[in-house]
């Protein structure tokens, strides 16, 4: 099935972008900047650019490098009029950035680094996007492996690359059709992959779930992928469970669940206790976060009903062991 084809919300969520119910209310509270992890120089284009959208974003384990995709078309009214009218091309063009009239095709994966003084560098282009949609990407060993969804036109799959030694990336690598599953209606997203490459989460909607999108996981034995599994409960529900996120260095496991991140103790990559919502103060409904290896800082975007609109954020672990309030990254 083409991508044009699929609906709205599918044609979004195979992007990689999970948007929560446009009934909910807005509450988006004190979202300050300037603080570490905000844009170096007014000249430079901020990762939060004004228009176009930012979404999906990663830090790494070090927290040195910030992942996300950009697009110059604006999907907010598409988002609030549930698909009525069309996105807007109204965003900057950051340097690398693929073109196409189709909204839905400009998607590229940006990193921006850390400079010295804890202020982010000006993002680039990734360098491993194609021709279409590039999303909802992560890295392990220390940048030099990536996994993300790439678009081909008429679906969308989970592919992996490697760095070279030059700095260039090779080809991105399909990891089958047991991953991939391209039957009708059937979606994967969002991948997660261990610090050691050997075991792969991710989301779908293939049958045997337990209701609408599942997280799934394949180990990696011989070079080759297992069938995936599914979680199951607590982390899976009968609603939409997306996004994983999951570290040794963590003490808790995290997901998206509609309209809020779920979190739970962690036990290996499953729970060890109740799941119980994840409250982020100055921003009601926080999505896909990924932490630092120190346990101390999250990222994530933070979704705008009202507008429509996303910012990518961030809070500090607090002392208490609650989460800080929500600031921009830039």
């Amino acid at each position: 099935m083409s991508f044009d084809a699929l609906g709205p919300q599918s044609r979004i969520r195979a992007l990689g972008i999970c948007l929560l119910s446009l009934a909910l209310p807005l509450f988006l509270g004190s979202c300050k900047g300037g603080a570490p992890g905000s844009s170096s120089s007014s000249a430079q284009m901020p990762i939060n650019a004004a228009g176009g959208w930012s979404d999906s974003p990663f830090i790494s384990g070090d927290g040195q490098r910030l992942y996300f995709m950009y697009s110059r078309y604006d999907f907010a009214p598409w988002v609030i009029s549930a698909g009525a009218q069309p996105p807007v091309l109204s965003g900057p063009d950051r340097p690398g950035l693929h073109h196409s009239t189709n909204p839905f095709d400009e998607f590229d994966i940006y990193v921006a680094t850390r400079n010295p003084d804890g202020t982010w560098a000006e993002a680039v282009n990734l360098g491993l996007n194609g021709a279409y949609a590039d999303s909802g990407g992560m890295e392990i060993n220390g940048g030099k492996t990536f996994v993300w969804v790439q678009a081909n036109g008429t679906a969308t799959s989970i592919v992996m690359a490697n760095k070279n030694p030059d700095g260039t990336w090779g080809p991105a690598v399909d990891p089958g059709p047991g991953i991939n599953d391209h039957s009708a209606g059937v979606l994967q997203d969002n991948p997660h992959l261990s610090a050691d490459g050997k075991t792969l989460w991710f989301t779908s909607n293939r049958p045997m779930g337990l209701g609408g999108r599942d997280i799934w996981f394949s180990s990696n034995s011989n070079g080759g992928w297992s069938a995936p599994v599914n979680v199951g409960a607590p982390v899976n529900s009968a609603a939409d469970d997306d996004q994983f996120w999951f570290s040794a260095a963590s003490p808790d496991l995290y997901w998206n669940h509609p309209g809020e991140i779920m979190q739970c103790p962690s036990a290996g990559s499953t729970c060890s206790g109740a799941p119980e919502v994840l409250t982020i103060p100055g921003c009601k409904f926080p999505d896909k976060p990924s932490i630092t290896d120190d346990g101390l800082r999250m990222y994530f975007a933070c979704r705008v009903p009202e507008t429509g609109g996303i910012k990518i954020m961030y809070s500090v672990k607090q002392d208490s062991g609650s989460w800080g309030v929500a600031a921009l990254v830039d």
